[in-house]
Order: C-alpha cells, then sequence, then structure tokens
C-alpha cells in the first residue's frame, strides 16, 4: 500500500487543523474544494460559535489564516468553518461501536446575513434546498455537505481527496479534564467586583461555569463547568493496542488513500491522559507507517513562519 509520500502533521489541539488544512491545498496535498474529512474523535466537533470577525475576510491570506485559528475558534468549532468555506463537503464521522453505520444525509451550512461569522446548520429537505438556491435566499451565503455516522465494521470509500483527521482521545478519553489548567491569575479589582456582584456578567452565562478565589494576596478566575466522573472513558494500555490495531485494518481493509494527515493530540486540554497521549501517538504513527510513506511536521514548524505576524485579524 505504500504507493506515495503522505504527509502527517501533528497538531496539539485540534483547531489548529483549519490552519493546516488550508496549508495542505496550498501546497496541493488536497483539493481548494471538495474534500471528504474522516473524523477520527471521542467528539463530533461540530459546534457552531460566533466569530468575532469574518472568516470570509481572511481569503487564501495563510499567515491570517493562522493567527485567526487561535484568535477566534475554540477546540470543536473549526470544522463548521472549514464546510462553510468549501474545503470540505463531505464529512464522515468515525465512532467506536463497530457495527453501526448510518444513513448518508445531506445537510447545509449558512452564513447569517452572509457575514461570516455566525452559521446555521441542519439536514436539508426539498422545500429548503428550493429556498436556499432561490433568488430569495434570506439564510445568506450557503454549502452543501453530506454527513455520515459509521463504525469501525463499514465499509467506506470516496472518490474526492481525503483528509484523515485523528484525535488521539479516540483510544481513550478523559473528558473530566483532570488534567488540564481551568484557572487564570486575575487583578485583585477583577476578584472583588465579582465576588460582590451577585449579577456580574460572567455570573449569568448559561453555565455557572465560572468561580473565583484568593490565595494569600493572588486572585484566580476558575472554569469548571460540567464534567465526566474522572477516568470514566480512559481505559487500559491493552485495549488502547486493540483499538489502534482495528483502526489501522479499518484503512487497510478499505484501502485508504489520504492526501494529508493530521493527529490532534489533545493532551494540553486534558482530553488524552496525560500518562497515556506519547504512547498512543507512538503506536498510532507506527501503525500508519505500515501503510503509507509518512513525512512527518509538528505545528511549531509553521511558528516561524506565520506565527510572527503581529497582524490582528
Amino acid at each position: 500500500m505504500k504507493a506515495r509520500t503522505v504527509p502527517l502533521f501533528v497538531i496539539e489541539e485540534h483547531h489548529e487543523a483549519y490552519f493546516i488544512w488550508n496549508y495542505g491545498y496550498f501546497n496541493g496535498f488536497i483539493s481548494p474544494f471538495g474534500n471528504t474529512l474522516l473524523h477520527v474523535d471521542s467528539h463530533d466537533d461540530m459546534v457552531i460559535a460566533r466569530l468575532n470577525s469574518s472568516i470570509d475576510e481572511l481569503q487564501d491570506d495563510l499567515n491570517k489564516i493562522y493567527t485567526y485559528g487561535y484568535q477566534k475558534f475554540g477546540i470543536a468549532s473549526f470544522i463548521i468553518p472549514a464546510i462553510y468555506r468549501g474545503i470540505i463537503n463531505n464529512y464522515t464521522f468515525l465512532c467506536k461501536y463497530d457495527a453501526y453505520s448510518g444513513k448518508k444525509t445531506d445537510h447545509y451550512i449558512a452564513s447569517h446575513r452572509s457575514e461570516g461569522k455566525f452559521f446555521k446548520s441542519g439536514e436539508i429537505n426539498p422545500l429548503l434546498r428550493m429556498q436556499l438556491e432561490s433568488d430569495n435566499n434570506e439564510c445568506g451565503q450557503y454549502q452543501f455537505y453530506s454527513y455520515q455516522e459509521i463504525g469501525l465494521a463499514s465499509q467506506f470509500t470516496t472518490s474526492q481527496p481525503l483528509i484523515l483527521d485523528i484525535d488521539l482521545d479516540y483510544f481513550s478519553c478523559d473528558n473530566s479534564l483532570s488534567s488540564a489548567e481551568t484557572k487564570i491569575e486575575i487583578t485583585a479589582e477583577a476578584y472583588h467586583e465579582f465576588k460582590n456582584n451577585k449579577y456580574h456578567p460572567l455570573r449569568i452565562m448559561p453555565a455557572a461555569a465560572l468561580s473565583v478565589s484568593q490565595d494569600a494576596d493572588r486572585y484566580y478566575l476558575y472554569y469548571n463547568e460540567w464534567q465526566e466522573e474522572q477516568d470514566l472513558k480512559k481505559v487500559p494500555f491493552a485495549t488502547i493496542d486493540k483499538r489502534i490495531d482495528r483502526f489501522i485494518d479499518f484503512l487497510k481493509n478499505n484501502s485508504l488513500r489520504p492526501g494529508l494527515i493530521d493527529i490532534c493530540r489533545s493532551r494540553l486540554s486534558g482530553y488524552t491522559p496525560i500518562d497515556q497521549w506519547q504512547y498512543i501517538e507512538g503506536k498510532l504513527i507506527d501503525g500508519l507507517g505500515q501503510l503509507y510513506n509518512l513525512n512527518i511536521s509538528h505545528i511549531s514548524q509553521f511558528d516561524k513562519s506565520y506565527g510572527a505576524s503581529e497582524e490582528k485579524v
């Protein structure tokens, strides 16, 4: 199966994939439009977020795209904009239920008022398709895409360039985020303002996820939304081995030849257990190396070329 070199990009957190995909089509690894995304993750990462500035203004400027990803995206809100921009038009989520093979359905993403900041998404029906394609479209600029969820026992193929998008937490996950740092030091003034104002804007958000504390003469803001019980989805190394082996078999049995692979560590956010990420990454890359000639890069290698720009977006 080792026919040609496949670029593999190791990223720290998943929103960095948006830059990698843009970099990928700039360098001819994938197409600028109409790629298939095979999303291998414990989460579908299809969060719709409101962006502070329009993604349309980035055009094809890699320096702006690099900076924008860190300033505007959360770690689960990068795929919707990629679909909206046309990079992806087929989304397949590889879940852990082996025998599951969901129906492929047609969906849409539309930009509210064509501003490129906030998006609507949903399944397409004939009436909605007609409305979107009409001259009186009130939903704004839009893209169609296909959506499917499959398991490792499914048959999977695509005639398009394939992006293989892997999060290490697929193989063992810690949704309690026990290894993530969830506090930031604040000023005494900010501490007392939060402490004494029962209607502080950060108190009356939909989820009561923020609190403050004092340690001597230092003050901290904590983020603590609902999380799962620690280690609920974390698995032993023997299970990790089996999951990786079955995943590599899935790629081999379906003769998948990605144009680009990205591997997200998710260790800093805490979703991949901090004591397992290195083992998972090493074994996974070894397995992929049995199928493909890999040219491996790390996201930090782009800092000098794209991260030094002072331009704000």
